[in-house]
């Protein structure tokens, strides 16, 4: 079976015009960033800070891949939840506090992307689907919905 952190990589090697789930190149973040309704330039350096990060295929190369990654669970991984609850962004940064920092920001970037535009809250589901590495399913089919349109301040476009 393959790891939560692999699965959640995986999602963004199939956005290639020859998907391929073992490699992401740059553009296929770039536009997994774009198709879960991040605007462009926050999108562009998540993606770059991304392939910085987990680079893995040689020294001239921004490619990643997948499997060789040595991340395999993800920052979340052990955090309770209860998948019927709604979590405020503040108590999600708590939950994850037993993670250290690293974790508490993952928490901040997943209740950024996930949580409902209208009320700020994050479904326990959707946190349960992070840990697992099935969530960007949901978030890019959410977010082609104009009622869950990312606002500004948490990387979704200025209009």
């Amino acid at each position: 079976m393959t790891a939560p952190f692999h699965r959640l990589l995986a999602w963004y090697s199939n956005r290639s015009d020859t998907p391929n789930t073992q490699t992401i190149r740059l553009q296929d973040s770039l536009r997994g960033n774009l198709a879960l309704g991040i605007d462009f330039p926050v999108a562009f350096v998540v993606a770059v800070g991304r392939h910085l990060f987990l680079k893995n295929t040689s020294l001239f190369s921004l490619n990643i891949h997948v499997p060789s990654v040595s991340v395999t669970k993800t920052l979340l991984d052990g955090i309770e939840v209860d998948e019927k609850k709604d979590y405020t962004r503040s108590e999600i940064v708590k939950l994850a506090g037993r993670n250290g920092w690293s974790g508490q920001m993952d928490a901040l970037g997943l209740w950024a992307l996930a949580s409902d535009v209208n009320t700020g809250l994050l479904k326990g589901e959707d946190v349960v689907g992070f840990q697992k590495g099935t969530l960007f399913e949901e978030i890019e089919r959410r977010r082609k919905a104009r009622n869950q349109v990312l606002p500004f301040y948490r990387g979704g476009p200025i209009s």
